[in-house]
């Protein structure tokens, strides 16, 4: 029997999505039925057979409900809704490709506690970046700009395959970087910030001011020698300020490689409050993007930050391996992000996640996010981020394996690991709101005769429980 597990809406953007799946031990068809109505759904198929399945479907409509179902193998996942984002007014001005932590190794690596046990593919960190920058330029970006911890120990070796062999893959693409903490290691016989500026940066200093089209990115150095948590510091403060004064008038964006939205567990800005209150005092500033984390997030603060994202890209190194694209107008911009295509080791970074009693299925939500950290638009000063509701149920592994294959008669499941040791999620539908979760509990929890949630996935540390409610 075939069975559909891992399956994930990866992007939802103005006019085109992206799904993921897997179909284990089992090479079989991918194949997408989507339409605007459930009952009037088209087929999208023509890929080769595979046991990873990535899928994109274009040519959607702006702020459109679509729904759709995956298929594999004549096993079908369930009947599952999403919103389009609406598209930014005005003309495309330029498409700028996000790349965070690369961690580039070569069998040097620092042997850190995302390697040990959450999924850090050190092995195959050139593989997947240069697979990354290949994605990225398919996608027609004017300038790839790379987010910090390009190399994982700052050794010359690692400096030399980025310059050598890795960064010319972006051919006549211009690329700029942030540098990152592992990028100014001088603990593990590390070059430190002199090898980033001669092998990746090319430039006299860490932090630079680039124009393109009328915008300005501001990219900034958050790191300190041989430390993990970030500090920005007055001067610099200053001089982004002074930066930001100068351009009055033109939209500007921010990048460093420490998250700076708050508080956070994994070392982020000391100083984000002095960083913020600045910031704020620009309305030009359209935007805030940092890595470091290894995750998707999307955060904002009504009175610290107001409707202006704080955005956290993926690592391409450790699930969910990812990348970002941001398309930016005359009024605002869509931001997307993308699984590598190399959903093989995706896959083996998120079976590599050694957290015990289910604590693979915990971190690797926490890693991936919900689809408003993954998609956003952001346009005249107004955020549009979409959610999405889970109706689920958790069961014995033989159990769900039963109900799965029940559920193929009734509108479709897949399969995902549950929070619990030795146990399974069985997913029946997942939907843009919450009415339209509880309506399918409603039609579905009576016929199959189980427990059933409603989770709502977002840009939280854990998958919040909104409803759980017992049958039988």
């Amino acid at each position: 029997m075939v069975v559909i597990i891992n399956e994930e809406l990866c992007t939802a953007g103005s006019d085109h999505a992206v799904f993921s799946w897997v179909t284990p031990g089992k090479k079989a068809d991918t194949t997408v039925y989507l339409g605007e109505g459930p009952a009037a759904l088209d087929k999208n198929t023509g890929y080769p057979d595979t046991e990873y399945h990535l899928a994109e479907v274009r040519g959607l409509k702006p702020s459109t409900r679509y729904w759709y179902t995956v298929a594999s193998g004549g096993a079908c996942g369930s009947l599952n809704s999403f919103v389009t984002l609406p598209a930014p007014a005005g003309e495309l001005l330029f498409s700028l490709g996000l790349i965070g932590d690369v961690h580039i190794a070569l069998g040097d690596p620092v042997n850190d506690v995302n390697e040990k046990y959450f999924g850090k593919l050190s092995k195959y960190s050139g593989v997947l970046f240069a697979q990354c920058v290949s994605d990225i330029i398919a996608r027609n970006i004017d300038l790839a700009l790379m987010i910090g911890d390009l190399t994982d120990s700052s050794s010359e070796r690692q400096y030399q395959e980025l310059r050598s062999s890795l960064l010319p893959g972006f051919g006549g693409i211009p690329y700029i970087a942030c540098i990152g903490n592992h990028d100014k290691y001088l603990k593990h016989a590390g070059l430190g910030e002199r090898g980033f500026l001669k092998f990746a940066a090319n430039r006299k200093k860490t932090r630079a001011s680039v124009s393109i089209r009328g915008h300005q990115l501001i990219l900034m150095d958050s790191c300190s020698q041989d430390k993990d948590w970030g500090q920005v510091g007055e001067e610099q403060i200053s001089w982004a300020a002074q930066r930001l004064k100068e351009t009055a008038g033109h939209p500007s964006f921010i990048f460093l490689h420490h998250p700076c939205s708050g508080v956070d567990v994994w070392f982020g800005v000391k100083d984000f409050r002095k960083l913020q209150q600045m910031i704020r005092r620009f309305p030009d500033v359209r935007g805030v993007f940092c890595g470091h984390m290894h995750r998707h997030n999307v955060s904002t603060s009504r009175f610290l930050t107001g409707s202006l994202p704080y955005v956290v890209l993926p690592a391409t190194v450790q699930y969910p391996c990812s990348y970002a694209v941001m398309r930016v107008y005359e009024e605002g911009y869509e931001y997307n992000a993308y699984k590598i295509n190399r959903l093989d080791l995706s896959e083996m970074s998120r079976d590599s996640i050694l957290f015990k009693h289910g604590g693979r299925a915990v971190f690797s939500r926490y890693s991936f996010g919900g689809i408003g950290d993954r998609s956003i638009s952001y346009s005249r000063r107004r955020l549009h981020r979409h959610k999405q509701y889970e109706l689920s149920v958790t069961l014995e592994h033989k159990e769900a394996l039963t109900l799965f294959a029940r559920a193929q008669a009734a509108g479709g499941a897949s399969c995902a690991p549950a929070a619990e040791k030795d146990k399974t999620r069985v997913i029946l539908g997942r939907h843009d709101s919450l009415s339209l979760a509880l309506s399918s509990r409603l039609q579905k929890i009576p016929l199959h005769g189980i427990k059933a949630s409603v989770l709502k996935e977002g840009n939280f540390n854990q998958t919040e429980k909104i409803i759980k409610t017992y049958y039988g």
